[in-house]
């Protein structure tokens, strides 16, 4: 079972997002702020982190920098409510696998995780309602 650790200041995004995952055969934990976020990588192992962009203790980024410095090969789903293309662009040239704008549509996190694990996303985007 694959193991997803998700980082987002916001509790019911993460309960959404876990409860979701889980059902979909994922093994998640989550975490509320990106220093959190942080100390759980160190103490465990996932296969991928979803990790919002504005956390209240500290950007996305400096999140997904200190995970890929610790594992290169980590896919770091970068999630957020501002669509900005700038940071879209700065947090893809500083490693994240995708950058995806809320309100989230579970089988597009569906996709994007198949593809950032298997390499296919495993199906197409669906009428789901966003989480």
């Amino acid at each position: 079972m694959k193991r997803i650790l998700i980082v987002d200041d916001d509790r019911d995004m993460c309960n959404l997002l876990e409860r979701y995952l889980q059902r979909k055969s994922f093994e998640t934990e989550s975490a509320n702020t990106g220093s959190r976020g942080i100390a759980l990588f160190r103490e465990k192992k996932f296969d991928i982190v979803i990790c919002d962009f504005r956390l209240g203790d500290t950007e996305g980024r400096e999140v997904l920098l200190e995970m890929k410095s610790a594992n290169a090969s980590i896919p770091v789903i970068i999630i957020t409510g501002y669509s900005d293309i700038k940071i879209a662009i700065d947090v893809i040239k500083a490693g994240a696998f995708d950058y995806i704008t809320k309100p989230l549509v579970p089988d597009e996190v569906l996709n994007v995780i198949n593809k950032a694990l298997y390499g296919n996303p495993n199906g197409t985007a669906s009428n789901i309602p966003a989480i």
